[in-house]
């Protein structure tokens, strides 16, 4: 097999609870058997969209069915490749989003960010 066809597709699914900070940033790794994993890249993307969607949510009272409530554009300073919009799902936030990798010649990852509330708090 040239190296011009060689496509690799990987697709992972994963769940992460995390704390809400400002920045989540994906680094991307190449798994090999028998030696050190090869970095294909990093990724950023900012949280305060997602985080302003979610007080907007409270604030128009969204609670069931899917309303667009937020779009973001592609940017420099947060590796988004394509547009991306931020949505209330039955009262749940969501982001779809598309980062381009960095530190390498080329490459894509998809996220699916859900904002989930802690357990206790109301909705």
């Amino acid at each position: 097999m040239s190296k011009s066809s060689l496509n690799l597709s990987l697709v992972t699914m994963m769940m992460m609870m995390l704390r809400l900070l400002n920045w989540v940033v994906q680094e991307v790794f190449d798994k090999d058997r028998f030696k050190a994993d090869d970095k294909m890249g990093h990724a950023s993307l900012s949280l305060q969209p997602l985080i302003s969607v979610a007080r907007l949510r409270h604030v128009v009272r969204v609670s069931s069915g899917e309303t667009t409530l937020r779009k973001v554009l592609p940017d420099p300073e947060n590796c988004v490749s394509r547009e991306s919009t931020i949505s209330c799902v039955d009262g749940e936030v969501v982001q779809s989003v598309w980062l381009r990798l960095c530190a390498v010649e080329s490459g894509e990852i998809e996220l699916k960010i859900k904002l989930i509330d802690p357990p206790g708090t109301k909705k």
